[in-house]
């Protein structure tokens, strides 16, 4: 083992007995698992065609995640009823919508390609609950900027423990407003350029990025189940809250098996991934091998209760006073004169995009701008989202 192997055994052997005065945790085993198959299920109270990930362990210094295919994938309840799972783009998708009621055990049952076997334990539906958020001033490690707060309070006192994800989406406005383009079109034995209509609507675009890693809380140390928990902290330089904003956050209600897995999960991985398949040691989660008991198997299968909720706010909703951030990057107009562009392919017709000049000019030239300071469906959307609010 080498010193690199030997510091990270360390580290995580150190974080699991620091973890194991606060939660029970699952058993560490620090275990060579390239061929571990990987299960990241989560199944909740929404009606919706639910979604299971299967994949294999890969070294620690290989990025391309390797998808179980062709597996059979079931889940089970304590009546016999049986969902069905489809592969489909990399996943596994049931073939009708369902939901998840209370007072229902489920299993997860995968038969891979080759024929193995794996089952997880029985789950049942956690606390259901609801969830408001707030978008506040605020300042974190010295620095201002929006924070994003759920609050959530469970009169039963039964739920506790809580995992969360968000999906957010801001609104992005060119420096530049384009109405007309050049274009390359054949002339004699040559080419010559052509000013055109350039595409419509290429000025406001809407960008979507969802959350990475593991995000958890939990009220036991609480007299009441009560959250207030900062889910998210954007600094008020960043572009993405400079015109519009709104985020989307889900609240996963975990039973304390499942907060313990993720948890320890979280401490022992330092690639941002959910669940991550190469992490020098594993935890031994709820989902086992039905054909060989001393085959490794990582993931959780969960059944969880989920509570969502979205806002949007304007900068100036939370910062009257000050200006925001103009754009994401520098914009700077460059004068290109057409005898001057390059013969591969016009190359700079693909990278700029034009606003002003041209005919009329001597020599002819054109005002180019990075096509991303003037064209955000370059690297956006200017397809308005179905749950936007203006």
């Amino acid at each position: 083992m080498n010193l690199s192997i030997l510091k990270k055994t360390a580290l995580l052997l150190f974080s699991c007995v620091i973890l194991s005065s606060c939660t029970e945790q699952y058993a560490f085993q620090n275990q060579d698992f390239e061929s571990a198959l990987i299960v990241e299920a989560t199944i909740t109270n929404e009606l919706k065609h639910q979604e299971i990930k299967i994949s294999r362990a890969r070294p620690l210094n290989d990025t391309i995640k390797k998808t179980e295919s062709g597996a059979k994938v079931i889940i089970v309840d304590n009546e016999n009823n049986e969902f069905h799972f489809v592969e489909k783009d990399g996943k596994y998708i049931s073939e009708n919508e369902f939901k998840v009621v209370p007072n229902k055990n489920y299993q997860l049952k995968i038969t891979s390609a080759s024929g193995k076997s794996y089952t997880s334990s029985q789950e049942t539906l956690t606390t259901q609950s609801t969830i408001d958020l707030e978008a506040v001033a605020a300042e974190k490690e010295g620095q201002r900027g929006a924070q994003i707060n759920v609050k959530s309070f469970d009169p039963t006192n039964t739920s506790k423990y809580y995992r969360y994800e968000y999906e957010e989406t801001y609104k992005v406005v060119t420096v530049y407003t384009t109405t007309e383009r050049v274009k390359l079109v054949p002339y004699l034995n040559t080419f010559k350029m052509e000013i055109v209509p350039a595409e419509p609507n290429t000025h406001i675009c809407y960008s979507t990025q969802n959350s990475t890693g593991i995000i958890q809380t939990n009220t036991t140390d609480l007299a009441e189940d009560k959250v207030n928990f900062p889910v998210r902290f954007i600094n008020e330089s960043d572009y993405i809250i400079a015109n519009r904003y709104s985020i989307e956050v889900s609240q996963y209600t975990q039973n304390r098996f499942a907060y313990d897995y993720y948890f320890t999960s979280k401490k022992m991985s330092d690639s941002g991934e959910l669940l991550s398949p190469n992490q020098p040691g594993y935890i031994v989660g709820n989902v086992k091998s039905a054909t060989d008991s001393s085959e490794k198997v990582i993931g959780f299968f969960e059944v969880a209760s989920v509570a969502k909720k979205r806002i949007f706010f304007n900068f100036t909703d939370l910062f009257p006073s000050v200006d925001p951030t103009q754009y994401f990057r520098q914009c700077t107009p460059e004068l290109i004169p057409f005898s001057k562009i390059p013969d591969d392919n016009y190359k700079v017709l693909t990278t700029h995009v034009y606003i002003g000049g041209g005919p009329g000019m001597s020599p002819t030239s054109y005002w180019m701008i990075d096509k991303e300071c003037g064209d955000c469906t370059s690297f956006s959307s200017n397809v308005i989202p179905s749950f936007w609010e203006n």
